[in-house]
């Protein structure tokens, strides 16, 4: 989206050159040479300077520039936020708008966010989770990150009483141990999906508002802090609502700081807690289906069936499963199906990433450490 204050003709100079380098127009002139020799216009090498030009001025009207410049300060939806944080929450004005004028507009992440959701632009595929975490080197990266941070995983697992692998699990799969997670600034990320058209709208400008709560509670700059596109933040990726909520000082250092493992390492435990983990569940079991009538269930993070419904559908637990009632998960793979069946465990997970591809990986990347480690008292089968 471009800005409506930035008048069209300081923009087109720039954008030509920029295509021209790019390569677009050499594109374009080799696409009219095409149609020349395959309609046999003759006339249009005379008109390719005019028909280039018109390419241009729609691709400007089109194109969403990452440089695009605004002052998040003189919107009126941003005053109407500084005037409420001001009144509810006793912050300086002054020093909001200074943020606010500081922003950078961020449209590849607001790009995220408009239109449909699709699959991989804010969650991964079933086959990525596969192919990235559910192999014998991400386990083992898992152990050896377990081996470093024994202490902390061994306070939290007493503490909140969840096994240490299901929290390794959760860091793996959120930022892998902290190697990412922290690629975007948050509060421009925050600033630019709180005040631009999209479909979370409304959650992002409640989030930009427990920033800034959080921030002011434990003294952090929300210039400096760094996250995802989503404004997640940590190694465990929370989003400042759920950090306010199951933040944990777990180092004991008077703050609750998402960037200290230690505190990552609690607030995920915290988390779980909270919701009613119990290690003793299986959270997952396989399940096997005859004919094809499971296809016509509905699979999803909470789709909830009786056992005997779902043997209706020709669906039964390939394991003991305790429960008279089970979350069903499909998952594809290839011309096959992957089919599963969660416990209370298994919601849990996805109410911290509402996501049944998310949920199945967490669920099997902690059986696999668990495995691994010889620890079978907590096996998740």
């Amino acid at each position: 989206m471009i800005n409506p204050r930035v008048r069209r003709e300081e923009l087109k100079a720039p954008l030509l050159v920029y295509w021209y380098i790019s390569g677009l127009g050499a594109r374009l002139l080799s696409c009219i040479a095409g149609l020349k020799s395959r309609l046999h216009l003759i006339t249009l090498h005379s008109y390719a300077p005019k028909f280039l030009i018109s390419i241009f001025s729609f691709l400007i009207i089109l194109l969403p520039l990452q440089a695009k410049s605004v002052d998040y300060s003189r919107l009126p939806a941003a005053r109407a936020f500084v005037e409420r944080m001001h009144s509810k929450y006793g912050f300086d004005k002054a020093r909001l708008y200074a943020l606010l004028k500081r922003a950078k507009h961020q449209s590849e992440t607001l790009a995220r966010y408009q239109g449909r959701h699709k699959v991989g632009s804010t969650d991964f595929s079933w086959s990525r989770y596969k192919r990235k975490i559910l192999i014998a080197e991400s386990v083992a990266l898992g152990r050896r990150f377990m081996a470093k941070n024994r202490r902390w995983l061994r306070l939290a697992s007493r503490r909140y009483r969840v096994s240490p692998e299901i929290i390794s699990a959760f860091i793996r799969v959120e930022s892998k141990f902290g190697l990412y997670g922290h690629e975007y600034p948050v509060w421009d990320s925050l600033v630019t999906l709180a005040f631009n058209p999209n479909r979370k709208q409304k959650f992002f400008r409640d989030e930009l508002e427990q920033l800034l709560i959080l921030a002011r509670k434990n003294r952090l700059d929300v210039l400096k802090l760094r996250g995802s596109f989503a404004g997640a933040m940590g190694c465990v990726q929370q989003v400042p609502s759920i950090q306010l909520r199951y933040g944990v000082d777990l180092d004991g250092d008077g703050r609750k700081d998402p960037d200290s493992m230690a505190d990552c390492i609690g607030s995920i435990a915290s988390f779980l807690h909270r919701h009613g983990w119990k290690d003793s569940r299986p959270t997952l079991v396989p399940a096997r289906h005859s004919g094809e009538a499971f296809l016509r269930l509905r699979s999803g993070y909470r789709s909830r069936y009786s056992l005997s419904t779902l043997k209706r559908y020709g669906i039964t637990p390939a394991r003991r499963f305790a429960s008279k009632e089970a979350y069903y998960i499909r998952l594809r793979e290839g011309s096959r199906y992957a089919l599963y069946l969660g416990d209370a465990n298994y919601r849990i997970i996805t109410r911290y990433n509402a996501s049944k591809r998310y949920a199945v990986t967490i669920a099997l990347y902690a059986k696999a450490l668990k495995t691994i480690s010889g620890n079978k008292s907590n096996s998740m089968y």
